[in-house]
């Protein structure tokens, strides 16, 4: 075994979660781009359920648990291989990695306690753009305590387009922002800041027309929700060219769209109509199974 290969996560980590796939070149590829931009060290984890390989075994035909080259249980030589490819193609950014015997979820929850960020992947799951969140991604970007990126599968790794950031007004999507302008600055990229809007009532009527006095006065109330976030952070980061938009639509189909051309999507957790103990709100959970560029997922509190 590789003498960092069992590596303790430094601390301010962007660790990305392998798992033999054929997504790991992409989220590889992403949390090392980012690693590297951050001046953060990289850890390659691979975590490894011993209890699933134990329940596999097939007491008949005999089945025994796969060993590695170098006698390991379970795909060694996966995470030597990785580690190598990736010191090599970062040969500034410190590399480690660790192979833990937990189910892979609690492997990366764990981790997130020290990272600066955690990068897991999703797959393809219909041929309608449509992707699948495993138990591993899921439970990630539930429970973890820092923030977490999703890297749809055939998804750009590179750092083009823009960084689009939801804003609604909860404290989770301030968190987002705050998050969504470091980055931007770091990549020297230009932000968008997006509220959408569906139904309104003014004076007892729905709004549905543009340019009337109800529609907006709707616009005002939203761009100023926004507008609360974003001078701040202009403040703060006077390089980013950051511009504003509220749109009719719904939030999750405005931000499918502007996957398309986007460099990330950073969202809160949950919105303004998340409940306490909802840890993934709806919005979050539709981007994430539509969005074909990577997904930041933030916290405004550590999640429990």
């Amino acid at each position: 075994m590789d003498e960092h290969e069992g590596d303790a996560i430094p601390d301010g980590a962007v660790v990305v979660g392998i798992g033999n796939s054929d997504r790991d070149a992409e989220t590889l590829t992403w949390a090392g781009n980012s690693a590297q931009r951050s001046g953060s060290p990289l850890h390659i984890l691979h975590a490894h359920d011993l209890s699933a390989e134990m329940a596999a075994i097939d007491p008949v035909a005999g089945n025994a648990i796969s060993l590695g080259p170098d006698g390991d249980l379970g795909n060694a030589g996966l995470l030597a291989e990785t580690l190598a490819a990736a010191r090599e193609r970062w040969p500034d950014v410190p590399v480690t990695g660790s192979q833990p015997f937990v189910r892979p979820e609690q492997a990366l929850i764990d981790a997130s306690k020290n990272a600066r960020l955690v990068v897991v992947g999703a797959a393809r799951v219909s041929v309608l753009q449509r992707f699948g969140l495993g138990r591993p991604s899921l439970a990630a970007a539930m429970h973890a305590k820092c923030p977490v990126v999703i890297v749809p599968q055939d998804s750009r790794t590179d750092a083009d387009g823009p960084v689009v950031v939801g804003i609604d007004g909860s404290a989770h999507s301030a968190a987002a922002a705050e998050r969504a302008f470091w980055i931007a600055d770091l990549r020297r990229a230009p932000l968008i800041a997006i509220a959408t809007w569906n139904v309104e009532v003014v004076d007892g009527l729905v709004v549905t027309t543009p340019g009337t006095d109800a529609w907006i006065a709707t616009e005002s109330k939203y761009r100023a929700i926004v507008d609360k976030v974003v001078e701040p952070l202009r403040a703060k980061h006077p390089d980013v060219d950051a511009t504003v938009e509220v749109l009719r639509s719904s939030p999750a189909k405005v931000f499918a769209e502007r996957s398309v051309d986007a460099g990330l999507i950073v969202l809160g957790t949950r919105g303004r109509g998340g409940f306490s103990g909802m840890l993934l709100g709806s919005v979050s959970q539709q981007v994430l199974e539509t969005a074909t560029c990577p997904v930041m997922l933030v916290h405004a509190v550590p999640a429990s």
